[in-house]
């Protein structure tokens, strides 16, 4: 009997780093050259087969508006993520400096011990002696923060975006079966029929 995974992802980060394009992406694998403003929170779905290993994902992707005054709303939708990425501008290195907030919040309405990956977006419009500097302050941001990993990403040429959301999927199945192993009662999966 095939099994299926449904998982809710926020993704946070301050306005205009890139969020939207890049899940623009990652759902429909081109580059989106205008985006506008998420007002609020988008919502997206895609689904995963995993056929080698008989199971099917579901991510619900929630994609929470990156400016100061949707800060009410973004708590509420943190609630009951089952992981997270904050990105940030990897042109404008200062949004990193948010990145510590989205954390907080996420840790505290998200599941306890959510995952949570920091993605630096627009990589493909760095220098590769720029590349070195932001890579080692974000390395440095994601350890202080006690995140899973780091990621540079490019919505352009698709670089790893596909990467950061595999290591999410990988990252909540084997948490669902560490669960299942050792709550037999607890399911985190849904038989299909």
């Amino acid at each position: 009997m095939e099994e299926t995974y449904i998982f809710k992802v926020v993704i946070g980060g301050q306005g205009a780093v890139g969020k939207t394009t890049l899940l623009h992406r990652y759902l429909n694998g081109t580059f989106l050259q205008n985006s506008a403003m998420t007002i609020g929170v988008a919502f997206h779905t895609k689904q995963i087969n995993l056929d080698s290993l008989q199971k099917k994902v579901k991510i619900a992707l929630w994609d929470l508006g990156g400016q100061e005054r949707f800060r009410f709303l973004q708590a509420n939708y943190s609630a009951g993520a089952k992981a997270a990425v904050v990105f940030f501008d990897m042109t404008r290195i200062g949004t990193i400096m948010q990145v510590k907030d989205w954390v907080k919040m996420f840790r505290s309405h998200a599941t306890e011990d959510v995952p949570i990956v920091l993605g630096g977006t627009k990589l493909d419009l760095v220098t590769p002696d720029e590349l070195e500097d932001i890579n080692h302050l974000a390395r440095e941001t994601a350890s202080e923060l006690d995140l899973d990993c780091y990621v540079p990403t490019s919505s352009k040429n698709g670089e790893n975006v596909d990467a950061i959301f595999q290591y999410i999927t990988d990252t909540l199945i084997v948490q669902s079966q560490d669960a299942r192993a050792t709550a037999p009662e607890a399911t985190q999966s849904v038989p299909s029929s």
